[in-house]
């Protein structure tokens, strides 16, 4: 499991140092790193190479897809990557003048700031414009707190900065330019990510395979809680328990960009249905989804579950609307042979609006456990709680869902009483 979850990262390191290697044979190293001048000049170099190669990967991994969903193992594990590596492809780029600037400083700062600030020379021109607004648009990612549909309206502008970046690598006097095997190898990055980062953030609706449902019922399960049910026009969508999609309701009044929910369906239902909490921007318009309205919908995604019968013991737990995964789990569970408990996490009674299923369904299968904890009666939930409540924890597989400090408490939790991490699942979309 943790070479499969690895893997990926590792062709990503693999094809970001092939250029750097390649730049390492192309001439002595003598001469490379002979004095402060030429050694500076060099890290600025690898610095570029390697900023630039990662940019070009990073915009390729931009595009949410079912085969990169697959491949991390989970498409939260993908995103995470995909800020990670965006962090480091920034910190490389921005070095990457730095390094070169010193050799103007050793003549003056006055050549050292007008090397650093627009001017005549065409190709340093791209690579300061490419920079500046790419700092200023992670700032406006990292530290301003924004709505989310102007944070992804932002984030296409990347697509802009890159072909910016393009144009200095391609024009500046350089390695690149003067090694055929460099020159191929980073355009061939640099235009295939042009190339997916502008069709993500631009053409991909005039590409649209989205699933399209229409709403066939509102469930309304307490005054802040709904279900939704969606049926499909054309083609259904085969999916997991445990996995979510990304819906957009097509309607006035209701955003046009796409969200993500968990299925709450039995695996073996055509309609696929969802659970919605108004928390936020998007979901306090939730009200306005009514029969009959057309939802388009991507995916499905995840790997959160994985029906196994070899093990001894389950544990899910659910922290409020993050039982909607749980739902689609237990609503699809066949015949079991080993124990599941289900911790339903809530603030107090009200917010129980789906338990009367959940323990219709514990009577019907003897081997699943619903245990409700309202924290208003008896405090958060933690792992010695639910450690005596499972008669141990030794050889069971947890599986965690709901706000992200809830999940990342339990799961530090749970690892110092001698879980195995790798047994410890949760859901997460703090990626979106």
């Amino acid at each position: 499991m943790k070479f499969k979850n690895s893997f990926p990262l590792i062709i990503i390191l693999i094809l970001a140092l092939i250029p750097i290697v390649r730049w390492f044979f192309m001439d002595p190293l003598s001469l490379r790193f002979f004095d402060l001048n030429s050694t500076t000049t060099s890290f600025g170099q690898i610095t570029g190479l390697l900023g630039m190669i990662l940019f070009s990967i990073n915009l390729i991994l931009s595009n949410r897809s079912r085969f990169f969903d697959k491949i991390f193992s989970g498409l939260h594990i993908f995103y995470d990557h995909h800020k990670w590596i965006g962090a480091v492809s920034f910190c490389f780029l921005l070095f990457h003048p730095l390094f070169l600037v010193v050799k103007y400083i050793t003549v003056s700062v006055n050549s050292a700031a007008m090397f650093l600030l627009p001017g005549t020379n065409f190709a340093i021109t791209m690579g300061i414009i490419a920079l500046g607004a790419m700092i200023v648009l992670l700032v406006i990612t990292l530290y301003l707190k924004i709505k989310y549909h102007i944070w992804r309206f932002s984030h296409k502008f990347m697509v802009g900065v890159f072909v910016f970046a393009i144009l200095h690598t391609l024009l500046i006097s350089s390695d690149i330019s003067r090694d055929m095997f460099l020159r191929y190898y980073i355009f061939i990055f640099a235009f295939i990510g042009l190339a997916m980062g502008a069709y993500r953030s631009f053409f991909r609706i005039f590409f649209n395979k989205d699933f399209e449902f229409k709403v066939v019922k509102v469930n309304i399960l307490n005054n802040s809680v709904a279900e939704i049910e969606i049926e499909p026009v054309d083609r259904k969508i085969e999916f997991r328990s445990g996995q979510f999609i990304f819906i957009r309701f097509v309607g006035v009044g209701i955003s046009s960009e796409p969200h993500p929910f968990s299925i709450a369906s039995n695996t073996g239902d055509d309609n696929l249905k969802i659970v919605i909490k108004s928390l936020g921007d998007y979901t306090s318009t939730i009200n306005k989804v009514i029969k009959g309205m057309v939802a388009k919908v991507e995916g499905p995604f995840g790997s959160f579950y994985e029906n196994n019968n070899s093990v001894k013991k389950e544990i899910w737990i659910a922290g409020g609307v993050g039982i909607t995964p749980f739902l689609s789990m237990a609503r699809s569970l066949g015949n079991i042979n080993h124990n599941i408990d289900l911790y339903y996490c809530l603030k107090n009674p009200s917010e129980a609006v789906l338990l009367k299923e959940l323990n219709a369904i514990s009577v019907s299968n003897t081997k699943f456990r619903v245990i409700t904890w309202y924290s208003e009666e008896k405090g958060f939930i933690n792992a010695d709680i639910i450690e005596k409540g499972s008669n141990g924890l030794k050889d069971g597989v947890v599986y965690i869902c709901g706000p992200l400090p809830f999940m990342r408490i339990l799961q530090s939790q749970f690892i110092s009483k001698g879980v195995d991490k790798d047994n410890i699942h949760f859901e997460e979309f703090n990626f979106l």
